[in-house]
């Protein structure tokens, strides 16, 4: 290749920005004025300077779509229907993101680009660390391509981690099911469903933490952005189990028959619904009536754990939607539950040694669940925390705990009466187990819920932690 040619491929790459000229230099000084194109090419390459997508679109002469704001593709992750996912970086930090980009068939449909826009305000409105962040929404001037910039999850995907694994031990995919779980709780909280949950859209980073991607795919089931003829973005499947139960559109549990989907398929290693492209069979309510039961021998991991995955997985995906975890808290709340007592250390639930004293608290608000957990886990107790009120029967009977505590201001009158029978239940067997009621002056005509010939602390607001601290350790003194 003549020298003025190849100092013309230079200009090219040094005019499309796409590597700082000091590295351009350094590969033209180590080749040589007698290099070819190729040579440059392969360079480049084999010093991570050029992408093979950006040496291909080099290669046909292209000037343009190199950059989408102001990011550089770097190469392709993944391609569907919808879009195409590009690994990108930007040139000035060196920060890495994945940009979705909407594919062109799509990009003169309006109802479509409002969908794809939607999908971007949506995901940024979510900040938590089993969600996929979404960074921003743009469309390039000069391709007209619309774009959403998200975080990049060094990791793989569910189905393509399973493809290698074949199977996941109980302990292992009940982690995975937490962080989905948590994910799907916090999204609802702020009025979003997720609406199309498959082992794709689960990201497993390096770290082992499960990232929930696609968000912005999800209805907002406020009367102001929803009405009965939205379809967008509403997975086949979804309309066909919604259909065959008679539950509403953008039903939460639906979102939870699908974490149970997720859950049978990683713990078994076989999805539960027959798999075909057919889209009426795919709706057909005889399918997800054709169900096979999970059998404890398919499953890895103790008897106990088995016994317990599976019956939370069946929960999860009972056809009748009254018979599933009713909302993404309580499915939450009864994974924690299970992995506490599978042994398992859980930084968000089982705090201390073993022998410390455990205090189960009923707090709905999660940002109060928080302070408690923090509080009580520092005077050195083991913490559960729920936010429904039935757990803490259900988790006492499967394994008692030293203390109840019960923000009658969250909880009302679910919570005292809860309170009740955990104790009621604990005087049956003789299990010494204590109550502490907080709650606030003004609401103290809560308290008549409560059973007056059950001895029961009441703290109130606001709630000093010495004095916490102090009616803990009267109850259930530590080392004791």
């Amino acid at each position: 290749m003549p020298a003025t040619e190849r100092k013309s491929l230079a200009q090219l790459i040094q005019r499309l920005k796409l590597v700082p000229p000091s590295q351009l230099d350094e590969c033209l000084h180590e080749l040589g004025p007698q290099a070819d194109d190729e040579a440059l090419y392969s360079l480049m390459e084999r010093k991570s300077y050029l992408t093979a997508l950006q040496i291909d679109k080099l290669r046909k002469g292209d000037t343009q779509g190199y950059f989408l704001g102001n990011y550089r593709l770097l190469y392709k992750i993944a391609s569907g229907s919808f879009g195409r996912v590009y690994r990108a970086d930007d040139p000035n930090t060196g920060r890495v993101v994945a940009i979705k980009v909407l594919r062109n068939r799509h990009s003169e449909k309006p109802e479509i680009i409002e969908s794809f826009e939607r999908e971007g305000r949506v995901g940024m409105s979510l900040r938590h660390p089993n969600i996929v962040e979404i960074l921003s929404v743009g469309k390039e001037p000069t391709t007209k391509q619309y774009f959403i910039v998200m975080e990049f999850v060094e990791g793989g995907n569910l189905r393509d981690i399973l493809a290698i694994r074949k199977q996941f031990e109980v302990p292992d995919a009940l982690k995975i099911l937490e962080d989905v779980a948590a994910a799907l709780t916090y999204a609802f909280a702020r009025g979003v469903t997720h609406r199309d949950m498959k082992l794709t859209n689960v990201l497993i980073a390096s770290q082992g933490t499960a990232k929930v991607v696609d968000f912005g795919l999800a209805q907002i089931f406020s009367k102001a952005f929803i009405t009965e003829d939205d379809n967008v973005g509403r997975s086949v499947d979804y309309i066909g189990l919604e259909r065959a139960t008679n539950a509403p559109a953008n039903d939460v549990r639906s979102d939870i028959y699908f974490i149970g989907c997720i859950g049978y398929e990683i713990m078994s290693g076989r999805p539960p619904l027959t798999l075909t492209k057919n889209i009426q069979e795919r709706k057909a309510r005889d399918r997800f009536l054709r169900v096979r039961p999970l059998r404890p021998e398919e499953l890895r991991g103790s008897p106990q754990q088995v016994a317990h995955a599976i019956r939370l997985i069946e929960t999860m995906m009972t056809v009748d939607p009254a018979q599933r975890y009713q909302t993404p808290n309580q499915l939450l709340d009864a994974i924690r539950t299970l992995r506490s007592d599978a042994g398992h250390r859980d930084p968000m639930q089982s705090i201390g040694p073993r022998s410390a004293p455990s205090v189960f608290i009923l707090e709905s608000d999660e940002r109060l669940q928080d302070a408690f957990r923090e509080k009580i886990k520092n005077m050195g107790y083991r913490v559960l925390i729920a936010s429904d009120p039935a757990r803490a029967l259900e988790r006492f009977q499967m394994h008692p705990y030293n203390v109840l505590i019960v923000d009658a201001d969250t909880t009302q009158r679910e919570g005292l009466r809860a309170l009740n029978n955990v104790l009621l239940k604990a005087r049956a067997q003789s299990i010494e187990c204590h109550g502490i009621v907080v709650i606030d002056p003004k609401q103290s005509d809560l308290l008549t819920a409560m059973d007056p010939n059950l001895d029961i602390a009441v703290l109130h607001r606001p709630l000093k932690l010495g004095v916490l601290a102090d009616r803990l350790r009267q109850v259930a003194p530590l080392g004791g």
